[in-house]
């Protein structure tokens, strides 16, 4: 029985380590978008695809914000470790964003292998851009593919339930912020997304066709213009492997932050594809 087990597990363990994209519509076949794509092989983080202090998020959210040094490839992954910042009236807790150099991922594939920390920040993956011109009014889409938080203190659980969403930020002309938010529906992750690698990916189908998958298997649909009063979701964006704190979640004590066994999210990799004809 228990060689059974083993070779079962041998069977399904290669398939999470290399899920791959959805099939592809007849006549149209996946081609690897290699600008948002990387499996963090190399000695060093690839300057020419990533940010490892992103532009276009610098400071993040109190009471943590982004330092490039927090960010490291070794061992065959991308590494975002949280640390105590010291010397910082506003900031305690130096976390990490990632950001791609391209800003143009549209319409296709996205996935990455991941591994949470396991302190009460964030582990995430999603995809957001700027707005057109500063011209208002102005708005700005984002594709939360997935974020997860690997501590659970308060009673929201984004340690076995993946949470994906889509965003619209809209400013008007007196500066004041609305934001319009379309998910999907919850669903499991087994084991905890702390305790193992699991693959999670997205395929954007077109301006309101959003699909979730979770270790290569179809979960939900996300239709953003269906609750954003027809508005597409059809922008150009850059992709964004972050690790911060949220407002409704209690932060990391200096303690956790200092426990190198909790305190890393693991990006195996990262893959992006796009439908081209056969």
């Amino acid at each position: 029985m228990k060689k059974t087990i083993f070779y079962i597990i041998l069977l399904i363990i290669p398939s999470l380590l290399q899920a791959q994209p959805p099939k592809a519509p007849k006549g149209y076949k996946w081609v690897k978008n290699e600008k948002f794509s990387d499996e963090f092989n190399q000695e060093k983080l690839d300057k020419t695809k990533w940010f490892d202090r992103s532009p276009y998020w610098v400071h993040g959210r109190p009471p943590a914000t982004f330092r490039a040094y927090s960010v490291s490839v070794k061992d065959g992954n991308l590494q975002i470790k949280n640390s105590v910042l010291k010397g910082d009236k506003k900031y305690n807790i130096a976390g990490g964003a990632v950001a791609s150099v391209a800003k143009d991922a549209f319409y296709g594939y996205y996935e990455t292998r991941m591994k949470a920390s396991s302190v009460s920040m964030s582990s995430t993956f999603w995809l957001k851009n700027k707005p057109v011109s500063s011209q208002c009014p102005f708005e700005q889409l984002e594709l939360d593919i997935v974020e997860v938080v690997g501590h659970q203190k308060r009673d929201l659980d984004f340690r076995t339930k993946l949470h994906s969403n889509t965003h619209i930020f809209h400013t008007d002309c007196n500066g004041e912020r609305t934001v319009k938010s379309a998910g999907g529906k919850v669903t499991e992750i087994d084991p905890p997304a702390n305790e193992a690698y699991h693959v999670y990916g997205c395929w954007w189908i077109d301006a309101n066709t959003i699909k979730i998958y979770l270790d290569g298997e179809y979960q939900f649909t996300m239709n953003p213009s269906t609750f954003f009063r027809d508005k597409p979701f059809n922008r150009e964006m850059y992709m964004h492997l972050v690790t911060e704190t949220y407002n409704w979640e209690t932060p990391p004590t200096p303690e956790e932050l200092a426990d190198n066994s909790k305190n890393t999210t693991y990006y195996d990799w990262v893959r992006s594809y796009t439908l081209k004809p056969e």
